[in-house]
């Protein structure tokens, strides 16, 4: 116990001298960016009354001057509020990036703390439910996945064990892609389409360099593989800004094995969609149960109704809701073929030494991540993994 609380000391004190990037470097590239717009705005304003002018033949320069100023301002300002917006979100992610806090705790200090409260369990801190598992449970629709080339999962803090003969992993679960944004896209739109569409004789120098060197669109962060001894840092929630790594899902992913059969599968989805491109791609019939607070909360649909009413005991809705009650109305189930997948995004990690917040890094005790193991072993003892309804239907 001493050793715990020595690390715990320890990484209150390095916690203390971290600080998230003033929020005071926003205020030029909001400027920029919302005097870019007006720009954007009447610069075809001005170049259409250039071009009336001209045809009254009326002299036109200022209106030519304002419509050029216009344009090369926009192009400026939008490509400095880039640089200084990405220059912010990747002091951001550095800040997020507390490597160095973890690393001592997922590598000696957690597992001495599960094999001193479960002898049962095995730990990895850079491992991951096997993808087929993933794709198994139906969670991810194939539009939110998208192309394969461009997208991955990402394990944290996995979990395996065996509990009565059922066989049953977990682990925190990270959806992310690489690939050009919405805001990315609508600015090399705009770069390209603006000088054909107002003003085609003038010439832009900086959009015709073809130089080597490095691009606005440069990706902001690259696929990173664990390795021997160290915490991966790609755990943490990024978000590309014109080109780059995102993660379009965090969250709670478990699978356990009944080693049972049964033909067919049952989905209790949330109503609270964390995301509207998931659960998605599956038409079956929908099942409505005897229980007011899962018909509220829950949309259940299976295969066949028969085999679903079989599998669906009350010792199971019952489970269902005192779930719902300790972890929250976004958990969702699949059961499908005598096996258990369920899924729950989070916004905070768990068991973790520290948590990262806007404006400070908050450093968690012994006591939350003893919590955190309770909640999961609960989990496993209320779906009463052994139950005999998992014999064959």
């Amino acid at each position: 116990m001493n050793q715990f609380t020595e690390h715990f000391n320890k990484v209150k004190a390095l916690a203390g001298q971290i600080s998230p990037p003033s929020r005071l470097r926003l205020i030029l590239p909001s400027f920029l960016v919302i005097s870019s717009l007006f720009t954007f705005i009447i610069c075809p304003i001005f170049f259409v009354l250039y071009v009336l002018f001209l045809i009254f033949t009326v002299d036109s320069h200022f209106l030519w001057g304002v419509t050029e100023f216009s344009f090369y301002y926009f192009f400026v300002s939008a490509i400095l509020a880039t640089i200084l917006f990405k220059s912010y979100l990747k002091s951001n992610q550095n800040y997020k990036n507390t490597t160095v806090l973890r690393r001592e705790f997922k590598l000696d200090i957690l597992p001495k703390i599960i094999s001193s409260k479960y002898d049962n369990l095995n730990y990895r801190f850079d491992g991951m439910i096997d993808e087929k598992h993933i794709l198994a449970s139906d969670f991810f629709s194939p539009s939110f996945l998208g192309n394969l080339k461009n997208r991955w999962f990402f394990g944290d803090d996995h979990f395996s064990g065996k509990i009565n003969d059922v066989d049953f992993e977990f682990c925190e679960l990270y959806y992310k892609t690489e690939g050009m944004t919405i805001t990315g896209w609508a600015l090399l739109f705009i770069v390209i389409a603006l000088p054909f569409a107002f003003l085609p004789d003038i010439d832009i120098p900086f959009l015709e360099s073809d130089s080597g060197g490095d691009s606005l669109f440069e990706s902001s962060g690259s696929r990173s593989t664990s390795k021997n001894n160290e915490v991966d840092k790609t755990k943490v929630n990024e978000k590309a800004f014109l080109y780059g790594i995102s993660t379009n899902f965090r969250g709670f992913f478990l699978y356990a094995d009944f080693h049972k059969h049964f033909d067919g599968q049952v989905n209790i989805r949330t109503k609270k969609k964390f995301n509207k491109k998931m659960f998605g791609g599956n038409e079956l019939k929908t099942i409505r149960v005897e229980n007011s607070i899962i018909t509220k909360k829950y949309t259940i649909t299976a295969t066949d109704e028969q085999m679903a009413y079989y599998i669906l005991s009350p010792k199971i809705i019952d489970a269902i809701v005192q779930l719902n009650q300790k972890l929250g109305e976004k958990l969702s189930l699949t059961l499908k073929d005598g096996k258990l997948f369920l899924i729950m995004p989070m916004s905070n990690d768990l068991f973790e030494n520290i948590t990262v917040e806007k404006d400070k890094i908050k450093v968690n005790t012994l006591e939350e991540i003893q919590k955190d193991l309770n909640i999961i072993a609960d989990l496993i003892s209320e779906l009463n993994l052994n139950t005999k309804i998992w014999s064959k239907v």
